[in-house]
């Protein structure tokens, strides 16, 4: 829905454009005249037009192809095409969901126990319970069975990897069936529940009789049902309010760990309040028996580890395919260990699959978790390498270990692989690659663009000797204290293309930048400008007389604000307004370029003694950059303009105390820089439906919905975030070079 909301936004701003800007256009080109504050952009009138006809274009071939899924309109819940477009989308959602999941590969029948006494149920609280203790489900029971005996009211427990989400789906196919032949069934919304956290917060449109802790649960689940299924907030509400919907939460485990306590209140609340007439949920058995508080509801299963018997049973059925894997569980007991979820036999099936027992035997088998985890991640990255776009091992790896690391750190679903890769600034990450290339080359280019653009701009505009005192300022400004960047050991590849990338782009928005700064002086005359640059300096000041309360820091406080006073009354009086004022604005302008600089390095290293590289070279070597360009362009460099110097020097001198605190875009710019870093250095794709494809093609990840994907499991996800990925890597190309000596 917000999707679309942007699209439709896109589409009637680029139109409307168009419109006003097509007769213009039309009228300029026939001989006619233009608005006169258009006048100056008349020669952009047809290559804009063009470039919002593509946008427009491009937006309405999105909108169609997002609307050839069925809608659910809000205007109100009983319209009749409703519910059948729900159903469609749902059935959609949990086909894409059972064929992206390792569980599609394996079709072995999971055995049930019943365990009553894991839930409290409703008529427990009337009566003494009689029927307590544990008891098989009978094998030919299906789930939706179980599920109708236990009165549509269900707990599913299981150790990691059992199978809990893959009984869900089964559920949640078998209820839409009913759904869909039976207009009085309740539609089935499977929903994970990492993605709530217990806030208790209220807002206008909340129920009154709900508690703020199930106001903000029932806000969640309806953001989600629109997120997921398209169902609007204000059908959700309704549909669950009389029944129409049968809650699947899927992983209560998954929910944060100070959170989990509260979903039994929550869900005890929410029946209450809501007719819910069925509801099923997922958890960990270890994790569920943490809790404080069992959750009401008619019933329990428990998933039963997978036997011997059913292992072979499978591997009987599928044939010689499974012969290596066969071998190498028979030559290992301890393996039998491992091998007793579907997980883990659909890992240990993949890791082994169309392997000759013999090369098994002969190569040695996993004999732990972690070892079975990377002959699993070794195969499957190793076959299927001709169809689709391809990535070299170290690459695919280092992804495949950051998009894990990353969610599992993450808030929210800890198996969604998130859509931006940026929210947390650094991630918590110390990479030496990407730590080497921020400290030893991206702020140096950085320091030397900001030299080098100002620079160049005040020689063209005021002649050398103002260029020099920029340059010195500059030069001075970044010598002071702090000095965030630090002498890291170690080197990265293709340092070159970094460095001139940054420094060209640094140059061309600090040219931007200072020639706007220079414009504006202009336009609102020196006078208004020395105005507002005395008000900002001002309050600098007295932010920094009132936080700081040492007498020696407010004399020199003191000393600064004398010179400033001194040196503006002087120079206003015998000099240029203008100049001067330019050279203030200038100066401060700098001064915040420098802070922004300062503000981007990791935060998260410990500090050295070592003062790092030196930054003075760079500025000097920025500086001489802008010397020799204005000579080729052709500058006046003999203009003598010394009450732009002065305004500089004002400007150096009263921007000292700004640096207390980041500027504001600093954080946001940390970002992109260390995003742009682990890009470059391979840890994530610059072409993310690609890779993510790429890695669902091999089972590492599973496709949830358009444009969405998960790890396959928690475990995989854990293995990965917690290898060292160039180890692994290279266990990756010794297993192709396996595979390409024995074809």
């Amino acid at each position: 829905m917000r999707d679309g909301l942007v699209r439709a936004v896109v589409l009637v701003v680029t139109v409307s454009l168009t419109l006003v800007l097509l007769p213009i256009a039309i009228n300029v080109g026939t001989g006619g005249t233009a608005p006169a504050f258009l006048e100056p952009y008349v020669g952009w009138a047809w290559p804009l037009i063009g470039v919002l006809w593509v946008v427009a274009i491009v937006t309405a071939l999105l909108e169609v192809r997002n609307r050839r899924l069925p809608v659910v309109s809000s205007r109100s819940a009983d319209q009749p095409r409703n519910r059948p477009n729900a159903l469609a989308r749902i059935d959609r959602y949990i086909s894409d969901r059972r064929a992206g999941s390792l569980a599609s590969r394996t079709r072995i029948a999971l055995a049930l126990d019943e365990h009553p006494d894991a839930v409290v149920r409703p008529y427990d609280l009337l009566v003494q319970p009689l029927d307590s203790a544990p008891r098989r489900v009978p094998d030919e029971a299906d789930i939706a069975t179980v599920f109708d005996e236990l009165q549509d009211s269900m707990l599913i427990l299981g150790a990691p990897g059992a199978g809990k989400t893959t009984l869900l789906l089964e559920l949640a196919r078998n209820l839409s069936e009913q759904a869909h032949a039976d207009e009085t069934k309740p539609i089935p919304v499977l929903v994970d529940l990492a993605g709530w956290g217990a806030q208790p917060t209220r807002q206008s449109d909340d129920d009154p009789a709900d508690s703020a802790l199930l106001a903000g649960f029932v806000r969640w689940l309806l953001y989600e049902l629109n997120d997921r299924y398209g169902i609007p907030a204000p059908v959700g509400r309704t549909w669950l309010r009389t029944g129409r919907l049968a809650l699947l939460l899927d992983g209560l485990d998954e929910i944060a760990e100070p959170d989990r306590s509260k979903l039994a209140p929550v869900l005890g609340e929410l029946s209450r309040n809501y007719l819910i007439g069925q509801i099923a949920v997922t958890c960990r058995t270890h994790d569920y028996e943490r809790l404080p508080h069992q959750l009401s509801l008619y019933g329990a299963v428990h998933i039963r580890p997978l036997t011997r018997q059913q292992v072979l049973d499978y591997f009987a059925a599928v044939g010689p395919a499974l012969d290596g894997a066969r071998a190498a569980i028979e030559q290992d007991d301890e393996l039998w260990d491992l091998v007793n979820s579907p997980l883990m036999l659909n890992v240990m099936i993949l890791a082994y699959q169309g392997r000759e027992p013999e090369d098994v035997i002969a190569g040695g088998v996993a004999d732990l978790r972690r070892e079975l985890f990377d002959t699993y991640i070794c195969e499957v990255l190793a076959r299927n390498r001709k169809a689709g776009r391809q990535y070299d091992s170290k690459t695919a790896v280092r992804r495949l270990w950051c998009l894990a690391w990353w969610t599992r750190s993450r808030a929210g679903d800890r198996t969604a692989v998130p859509r931006w890769m940026t929210p947390n600034g650094w991630f918590g990450l110390s990479l030496p690659e990407v730590d080497y290339l921020t400290h030893a080359v991206c702020l140096p280019a950085l320091f030397a663009a900001l030299s080098a653009g100002a620079t160049l701009v005040m020689i063209a505009q005021y002649g050398a000797l103002v260029g020099l005192a920029v340059a010195a300022a500059t030069l001075l400004l970044v010598h002071l204290i702090p000095h965030p960047w630090q002498k890291l050991p170690g080197s990265a590849p293709d340092r070159l293309p970094v460095l001139a990338v940054l420094f060209v782009t640094g140059t061309a928005i600090t040219v931007l930048v200072t020639v706007a700064a220079l414009g504006i002086v202009e336009l609102l005359t020196a006078k208004l400008t020395l105005g507002i640059e005395a008000a900002l300096i001002a309050g600098a000041y007295c932010v920094e007389l009132i936080v700081f309360h040492a007498n020696r820091r407010r004399l020199l406080l003191g000393v600064r604000l004398v010179v400033v006073v001194a040196t503006s009354w002087i120079t206003l009086i015998l000099g240029d307004a203008t100049g001067f004022a330019s050279g203030v604005a200038i100066a401060l302008l700098v001064a915040q370029g420098i802070r922004m600089v300062k503000a981007l390095p990791t935060d998260h290293l410990a500090a050295t003694a070592d003062k790092g590289w030196r930054m003075d070279p760079w500025v000097v070597g920025g500086a001489v950059v802008a010397f020799l360009v204005a000579l080729v362009l052709g500058a006046d460099l003999s203009t003598p303009q010394l009450s732009a110097v002065a305004g500089i020097l004002v400007g150096a001198v009263a921007a000292k105390p700004w640096r207390r605190r980041p500027p504001v875009l600093a954080g946001p710019l940390s970002r992109l820089l260390h995003d742009s870093l682990l890009r470059w250095t391979g840890y994530l794709p610059w072409h993310r439906s690609a890779f993510l494809q790429y890695a669902a093609d091999r089972y590492v990840l599973a496709r949830t919905g358009r444009g969405q994907y998960a790890f396959i499991h928690l475990l995989v996800r854990d293995h990965l975030a917690d290898c060292s990925p160039d180890q692994l890597a290279a266990k990756v190309d010794h297993r192709i070079a396996e595979r390409a000596a024995r074809r």
